[in-house]
């Protein structure tokens, strides 16, 4: 496993700018996967990684841990928690580590030495969780497509809806977070 300087760099080069959620992501991150006995997470592909949020530690947990959106390994949760869960798809081992309290260096305090000085349990509590996986959230090519019954989109993933027999995509049954330009009839927008 890399140091945590050389993650944090790595994590930084990546992100663009250095701040507490690089570093924070980064020593949750390291923590997750310390505490599931993953050496070499760039090289372990049985790991999926849950973000609780979109802020900057889901760039920071994404280049440590090596998950990706688009190879289904790195999922994002829409809590707005600076929250992580670890899912080893070996052992079905899982771990959620997440920050209590809001601890935070000094005006002019150096950034990482502050944090780097701070030991893993006093910045974060780490939870041993189960997390259910449905077949179609796995990793690996789409297991299922529909076709909704409205604007004829392909849906994958079991990502569809199904009323009384008929299917539709989230956007057209539910609302889309967009609307078509000139169209007047944008049927199941916002």
């Amino acid at each position: 496993m890399n140091s945590f300087r050389e993650d944090l760099k790595r994590a930084v080069d990546y992100h663009g700018h250095l701040c507490s959620g690089q570093v924070l992501g980064v020593r949750m991150a390291r923590m997750g996967l310390r505490l599931l006995g993953i050496d070499d997470p760039l090289a372990f592909r049985d790991l999926i990684v849950y973000v609780e949020t979109d802020r900057c530690i889901a760039d920071a947990v994404g280049t440590v841990t090596g998950c990706k959106i688009g190879r289904r390994r790195l999922k994002w949760m829409d809590y707005g928690k600076t929250a992580v869960s670890f899912l080893n798809l070996q052992d079905g081992q899982a771990v959620r580590i997440y920050r209590e309290k809001l601890i935070y260096p000094a005006d002019g305090e150096d950034l990482v030495e502050f944090y780097e000085a701070l030991s893993d349990e006093e910045l974060f509590i780490a939870q041993p969780i189960e997390i259910p996986i449905r077949p179609e959230d796995m990793p690996g090519k789409p297991i299922m497509a529909a076709t909704c019954e409205i604007c004829g989109e392909e849906v994958i993933d079991g990502r569809h809806i199904q009323v009384d027999g008929h299917i539709f995509c989230k956007g057209c049954h539910g609302g889309h977070y967009y609307r078509v330009k000139g169209v007047t009839d944008n049927v199941g927008t916002l």
